[in-house]
């Protein structure tokens, strides 16, 4: 999703969309067209490759992350050291004495609680994934036993549609939730009622 601070969060993009759900159906349809294990590995790696190119080039989310890379490129190409941040690489205190990364309350956070935190939460996204993964070739080798023809081609049909749906729905969410918290810095009325509009 895309974010324009004039006017909002983004409608939904179905190119993105058509995007996520074709590389779906693809990488899940790769038993049905390639048996051996090794080769599929490298089909599946080309389906990931050319989904992640397409997005890229065509779907808004792509043209923004290669404008912010290239704008990023440009200021870093400005100058060794940017404005504002110090020799060790930290940033300094603006004029107003709003610290930067050396704020002192990132100094409370054990570093070992950290790093378990990431740790655990990558370790189940991965389980997660592989579950998931044998859960859909499973189902495709049990189509295929009974007979059904292009059964893994079934299953990326299911999860293809899914995917697509969950990325169409993803910028209504965000409005939804935009619209559910009010702004802090906003001047209210006088008995003017916080919460939901």
């Amino acid at each position: 999703m895309t974010y324009d601070a004039t006017r909002g969060p983004a409608r939904p993009d179905p190119s993105s969309a058509a995007i996520t759900g074709l590389t779906t159906l693809a990488w899940y349809a790769v038993p049905d067209l390639v048996r051996p294990r090794w080769a599929r590995a490298l089909t599946k790696a080309a389906v990931a490759v050319a989904g992640l190119g397409a997005g890229l080039v065509v779907t808004t989310e792509g043209r923004s992350a290669r404008d912010g890379l290239r704008a990023a490129m440009t200021v870093s190409d400005a100058a060794d050291v940017p404005e504002g941040v110090d020799g060790r690489g930290g940033r300094q205190s603006d004029e107003n004495g709003v610290p930067g990364v050396e704020d002192e309350s990132l100094a409370q956070v054990d570093p070992r609680l950290a790093g378990a935190v990431v740790a655990g939460s990558l370790a189940a996204g991965v389980a997660l994934a592989v579950a998931g993964e044998k859960w859909a070739y499973r189902r495709g080798e049990k189509w295929r036993a009974k007979g059904l023809t292009l059964p893994h081609t079934r299953v990326g049909l299911i999860v293809g549609a899914a995917a697509a749906g969950l990325t169409l729905l993803e910028p209504a969410r965000a409005v939804e939730d935009d619209r559910e918290v009010d702004d802090p810095v906003a001047p209210r009325a006088p008995g003017a009622r916080q919460g939901r509009r």
